[in-house]
């Protein structure tokens, strides 16, 4: 029998699933669209849906494709004069994240709905699937806006204003999350029905070892914190005796993406045309190659380059500067390759091999794991290839060049920036949020280029450290975000950055 695709479910079932949960959203802002019943199957395959959509880039949630500008991975096009309030101005009010914040609820509506109602009908593969995809969530809110409303946020007319609850205690709760996330999926009690899994198809272990990943990616997260060593190496222990290992294969959502309107993969979708043409009005038109990029790929002799970005009818490769008022305007510039633009149909990145690889490389180094962080530096390198197409990464990693060869730098240090460096490579195009976190919590790769925009305030600003709170809280929930006092998007740093 021929698998359906979660798009042709969702439509044969003829219901939206927008915020089958109840959350202060929907008191205050209420989902005409939300179903109100639903098996939690078939939501859960929707809420993953909406998780891979804000991932990389989407047109509706703008802050998203700006980290991909701050990291040096993309900038606008000439065709684009500079702003007060495009990427490269770093500017933001209370509008900037406001979509992505209801977006976020919203998404986390649905994980609470499966989660409660999988407990109700007694089916803990999918109350382990919500703990370990509203971790993903809730973890992103806090690594944008640091303290957020959390364990009453989904009370409906119990609580209407949710208090916002520190940045540390939710990671710490994730954290407890996905271990019972884990533990759960190791149960003979944790079946899935058929073709409800989009993205790993059914796989316990896998599970288990996308939750272990996930939480060793929250605990490195606070690998700069004074006085947490401790803390993490106590947790990493609980990850490591539940034996499920790591993941050594990407997490990848694909409900059945297909060159259909509102079908395409995410990424694809933002740069093409269900004709195949690149897309316009502000994304395959605005958004180009970072010279720093290239430039850099050239400088290591790093095969990515032609799979990351395309090459230009001559064959060469040439990138735009953010902030620049010279920028070369329309096709003069390079936009992204063939390794990540594959088709409409290619899956979504939710955490990649090449990340798992990369924490468990840096975690040894810390002493938080044991094991060899140079075969994992080297895992994860290839991981990279592997996802592109690349191919073999032996000879690359066998240059002598210390950005690409482990035996070539000494010490804990120039590793532990070795691996952000190759890192930083892996998640362009993939998970530039993860990016932006290791350049917050390191200030690595030590290079990224800052925007020469002549619209900053102030000129010399860097780039920003987290998002404004959104005018929707400001409006709805005022008392509980004034509370956090004044912030400034220059200098309030999240928990973990401090």
């Amino acid at each position: 029998m021929k698998k359906l695709s979660v798009f042709t479910l969702i439509t044969i079932a003829g219901i939206s699933l927008a915020g089958c949960g109840k959350s202060y959203l929907d008191i205050n802002t209420p989902n005409p669209n939300a179903a109100t019943s639903a098996t939690p199957e078939l939501v859960i395959t929707n809420a993953m849906v909406v998780t891979a959509s804000g991932q990389v880039a989407n047109a509706a949630l703008a802050p998203i494709d700006y980290l991909s500008g701050w990291m040096g991975y993309w900038a606008p096009s000439g065709s684009y004069a500079p702003s007060t309030v495009d990427v490269a101005s770093y500017f933001q009010n209370t509008g900037f994240a406001n979509t992505l914040w209801i977006n976020a609820y919203r998404n986390l509506e649905d994980y609470y709905y499966v989660e409660t109602s999988a407990k109700e009908q007694v089916k803990p593969f999918y109350i382990a699937m919500a703990k370990a995809m509203k971790s993903v969530v809730f973890s992103q809110l806090v690594d944008f806006f640091n303290n957020v409303p959390y364990g009453d946020a989904f009370q409906g007319t119990i609580v209407i204003n949710p208090t916002y609850v520190n940045g540390q205690t939710i990671y710490e709760d994730l954290s407890n999350q996905l271990d019972t996330a884990a533990n759960l999926m190791a149960s003979s009690a944790a079946v899935p029905s058929d073709n409800t899994d989009v993205m790993f198809n059914g796989d316990n272990s896998l599970w288990i070892q996308f939750a272990n990943t996930l939480r060793l990616r929250l605990l490195i997260r606070q690998s700069q914190m004074s006085g947490r060593d401790a803390y993490i190496q106590g947790e990493i222990a609980k990850i490591v005796a539940n034996g499920g290992g790591f993941l050594d294969e990407d997490a990848l959502i694909n409900p059945g993406y297909a060159n259909n309107d509102q079908q395409q993969n995410p990424l694809y979708g933002y740069f093409r045309t269900l004709k195949d043409l690149p897309t316009s009005g502000g994304q395959a038109d605005y958004y180009r190659a970072s010279q720093y990029s290239i430039a850099l790929l050239k400088t290591y002799n790093d095969p990515r380059l032609g799979f990351i970005y395309d090459s230009l009818g001559d064959g060469t490769y040439i990138g735009n500067v953010l902030g620049s008022q010279n920028n070369i305007p329309g096709n003069g510039t390079s936009s992204l390759g063939p390794g990540l633009l594959v088709s409409a149909g290619q899956s979504a990145v939710i955490l990649s091999a090449a990340e798992s690889h990369f924490l468990q490389a840096e975690a040894i180094l810390r002493g938080y794991l044991t094991g060899n962080a140079q075969s994992e530096y080297e895992a994860g390198v290839q991981a990279s290839f592997d996802y592109l197409g690349a191919g073999d990464a032996a000879a690359y990693l066998a240059q002598s060049n210390p950005n690409t060869n482990w035996t070539q730098v000494s010490g804990v240090q120039a590793q532990i920036a070795l691996i952000i460096r190759q890192k930083w490579i892996a998640e362009n195009g993939t998970l530039p949020m993860e990016a932006y976190n290791d350049y917050r919590r390191l200030g690595l790769p030590a290079d990224i280029p800052i925007s020469i925009s002549p619209y900053k305030q102030p000129l010399d600003a860097k780039v920003p450290v987290r998002f404004l709170y959104p005018v929707s809280e400001y409006t709805t929930n005022a008392t509980n975000v004034n509370a956090e006092g004044t912030i400034d998007y220059y200098t309030s740093k999240v928990f973990w950055n401090q």
